[in-house]
């Protein structure tokens, strides 16, 4: 297993070719891209229909990011699809099957796919905003091309309205194919951002008949944190709030506009407060962009967060086109892969479950963690312990 996640690695960080063989059936039996939050291309690719993730032999699902410099090739021969580096074997692959409700419509007649996104196997998500307010004055995020995508591809509406992520929520849920369900969005002004969250929160419980939501939000820390009390008794399950970097001077550094506008200290505060109401276990949680920093300084971090009762979630960074870095380059697989399990088993040392929360760990999974190694690291030592507790066990015979 520990093969196929360093080869996980090594298709973020390097991308990934797709001759055209690997291209037949895409965008009609199987999952095509849908830039629905960021362009994860290295190219800016003139033709529509590319695929979207790549499922593994062991299971781990590997988001596609084009790179026509990368050493792997995606082929299919004698039909059977593969991922191919010089002087390897091939690995046998498969896209992921394209859901049906693509083909829909909602009853306005917007395409489906302009409110929102199967990430993986099963998590249904949508951006409240495809734009962000620090694209304004020039200090966006060094590595974020949010602004950049919708007017490379034109596939998404900038703005959704309730109602219509509503019903593709409810067409997604009823098909059986979405299991999770995320809200992002970039900034934008005055404190809009809950108002519209709760509307969202709203229609998606009506149109699927959950009470609890399985999914969560990453957002922007509110001005009154007593806000995420709100969209909690709304039944969202987790929260969270991407510091980025752990280092303040790197957050700083790389992302200017966060730091103008909100501030480091106000992430971490809305972090703490966010756990005394979604309580530990990984409910409230921060993504990282893993390959910028040292690894020790986030490493840190991870383990101050899990102190605290925060999982972090390190992406694997690679130089999208549209942004600041493009064209620098991620630290190797071996790396990432590293990192990932370090901060695993710091995770399971010190981020505790909160007895007050109900038993189940916020909705995510292997089949939807499509950018990053920490829930397939996670996984694998689970199965591990599966088959160690079984091998121990008193024979019946």
């Amino acid at each position: 297993m520990r093969n196929e996640l360093l080869l996980k690695a090594r298709l973020l960080v390097d991308g990934v070719r797709v001759d055209e063989s690997g291209l037949a059936g895409v965008g009609q039996q199987y999952k095509e891209q849908v830039h629905h939050l960021f362009e994860y291309d290295f190219d800016v690719h003139a033709a529509r229909v590319q695929p979207a993730e790549i499922r593994m032999p062991g299971g781990s699902v590997v988001q596609i990011r084009l790179n026509h410099r990368s050493p792997f090739l995606i082929t299919r021969r004698d039909g059977v699809l593969a991922v191919e580096e010089p002087g390897r074997d091939p690995i046998p692959v498969e896209w992921l099957a394209r859901p049906k409700f693509y083909d829909l419509r909602t009853v306005s007649g917007t395409p489906m796919t302009s409110i929102a996104e199967l990430v993986g196997e099963d998590c249904l998500s949508v951006s409240h905003t495809n734009s962000c307010l620090t694209f304004s004055n020039g200090k966006q995020c060094a590595f974020c091309n949010l602004n950049y995508t919708p007017k490379q591809y034109d596939e998404v509406l900038v703005r959704k309205r309730a109602t219509e992520v509503g019903e593709v929520a409810g067409a997604a849920f009823r098909e059986g194919v979405a299991r999770h369900f995320t809200i992002t969005g970039g900034i934008i002004p005055g404190n809009r951002e809950v108002p519209i969250l709760e509307t969202y929160l709203e229609a998606f419980t009506t149109a699927t008949g959950l009470a609890k939501i399985p999914g969560y939000v990453i957002m922007t820390p509110p001005e009154d944190l007593n806000d995420l009390k709100r969209l909690h008794d709304l039944g969202i399950q987790g929260v969270g709030f991407n510091l980025e970097f752990w280092n303040p001077a790197y957050f700083r550094a790389f992302c200017p506009g966060k730091e103008e506008r909100i501030g480091y200290e106000r992430y971490r505060e809305a972090q703490r407060v966010a756990v005394e109401i979604f309580g530990t276990g990984g409910r409230v949680f921060s993504g990282f962009v893993a390959g910028m920093e040292p690894m020790e300084s986030l490493l840190e971090g991870v383990q101050t967060l899990a102190e605290e009762g925060v999982a972090s979630i390190p992406l694997v960074w690679s130089p999208s086109s549209g942004t600041r870095l493009h064209d620098h380059r991620s630290p190797y697989g071996e790396w990432h892969l590293e990192l990932a399990e370090r901060a695993a088993a710091i995770m399971v040392r010190h981020l505790k479950r909160d007895p007050r929360a109900p038993r189940e760990e916020p909705p995510r999974c292997t089949g939807c963690q499509t950018q990053c190694l920490i829930q397939d690291v996670l996984q694998s030592r689970v199965r591990l312990l599966k088959k160690v507790a079984a091998a121990s066990a008193p024979s019946t015979c």
